[in-house]
This record gives C-alpha cells, structure tokens and sequence, in this order.
C-alpha cells in the first residue's frame, strides 16, 4: 500500500514485515504468489465472511443489501485478519480498494479470481432476489437479471464514490441508494 503493489520489492516486505528473506520465501516462491494470496485472503474471504453475515440475516431482502453495502464500506480487513497485525500495519481502506482495482488492471494473471468472484455474487445476488419474490417482499414482475445489474451497479458507484470523492459520507450515499432501490423494487 506504501509504495503500490508493482513498486514494492522482496527487501520493502522484508522490512516492513521484520521477517527475513529466507522466511518470505519459504512461504512464497515470489512476489506474485504473494499477490495470489492477499487476493484471495483478503478480497474472496472477505466476500465469503460477507455472504456469511447476510445469509445468517433474518432481515428482508432491503436489510440484506444494506449489510453488503455497509460490508463494502467497512474495514473488511478486520473481518479476516487479527487485531495484533492490524495495529502493527495500519490500512488506509480508500488506500486499500485502489490497490485492488489497480491489481486487476495491472496483473491479468489474478483477473480469473475477481471474474469468478463476480461469477459467484451473481448468483448469490440471484438466490437473494429469487427469495424476496417467493416471500413477496418485492414485486413478481422484476427482471431478475436486470435487477442483479442494478444492484451490483449501484454497489460498485457506492465505493468508487466513497474512495474518490471522500467529502459525501457514506451513510448519506446508503440512505440514497437503498431509497432509489427501494423504489424500483416494492410491490405496487
């Protein structure tokens, strides 16, 4: 995060970490499968701690998004990683997406795994509005596809808007977006 992830070298981690060479090498064959694992450690287990949390949720399909919203708004390191390293390696979070939509621009060999993560919100996302239809807590007549659309759309401006432009808070950018979604899916 310090210097950018294509920046930064073996000896940067070394230092930073206080670990020797020899003991990042035992773990990592190099500085690309160091990259797989915060990939998945921290973007896919994160999605799975999330999916968790919501499926764990009794809330209606409303209550269920603002969970996923508020999970991308959140520290969502600390839902996987120990408080001990947190306070040693303090993270910028803004900091922190960047690197991750920079990392799926600059390193096309990690692009599989954010495309089955998408693969893998769809249908989570599918299973979610499927529910809230049976339950009649959204309107029948929804195109189940399109709505996906919309909400991952909606998602994904939320957090470019939250990293970008720092000076809207967050709760007002959740309040406007689950007002607009709400009004797209309640029953008539």
């Amino acid at each position: 995060m310090k210097y950018g992830f294509d920046n930064v070298s073996i000896k940067h981690i070394q230092e930073e970490s206080g670990f020797t060479a020899g003991s990042i090498y035992y773990y990592f064959k190099d500085k690309d499968e160091i990259l797989q694992y915060m990939v998945n450690k921290y973007l896919i287990a994160s999605f799975h701690k999330m999916k968790e949390k919501v499926l764990d949720s009794n809330g209606s399909l409303m209550e269920k998004i603002e969970i996923i919203f508020n999970f991308g708004d959140s520290p969502i390191i600390t839902e996987v990683e120990s408080q001990d390293i947190l306070d040693k390696f303090p993270i910028n979070y803004r900091e922190f997406w960047v690197m991750y939509t920079s990392i799926y621009h600059h390193h096309p060999e990690i692009r599989p795994d954010f495309c089955k993560l998408c693969d893998e919100s769809h249908d989570f996302y599918y299973g979610l509005v499927q529910e809230a239809i049976n339950k009649k807590e959204i309107r029948d007549d929804i195109d189940i596809e399109e709505l996906i659309m919309f909400i991952k759309t909606i998602l994904k401006g939320y957090l470019v808007l939250i990293v970008f432009q720092s000076n809207l808070p967050s709760e007002y950018l959740l309040k406007a977006n689950m007002k607009l979604l709400y009004e797209a899916i309640k029953r008539r």
